[in-house]
């Protein structure tokens, strides 16, 4: 086997890792290694999964200090927008014309 295909596998499994480092912040979902038979092998797959969570931090708290990422929170975006609706609706103006600085 070259080196150029277990390069390649190697960087497969780290982001399978990650992939499942991902599933488990956003879901809570987690790998369930006591169907696997040996412990050995648990453990290994174990210390796996924990180097996915490792590597999903890192690539997180890189992106998150770049700056060409900024968190979105939904649940104000959506409100903000509904807000601007209604007022709309009620007055006819824009969130925005109500807060201009003069």
């Amino acid at each position: 086997m070259s080196l150029g295909k277990v390069a390649h596998y190697s960087f497969d499994l780290v982001l399978i890792s990650i992939i499942l480092a991902g599933i488990h912040r956003n879901t809570g979902l987690v790998f369930d290694t006591s169907n696997l038979s040996s412990v050995d092998v648990r453990r290994w797959f174990g210390n796996y999964l924990a180097f996915g969570e490792r590597c999903y931090d890192s690539s997180v708290s890189l992106l998150k200090m770049s700056g060409y990422f900024r968190q979105k929170n939904l649940v104000v975006d959506y409100v903000s927008k509904e807000a601007n609706k209604y007022l709309k609706e009620q007055t006819g103006r824009d969130l925005k014309d109500t807060t201009k600085d003069k």
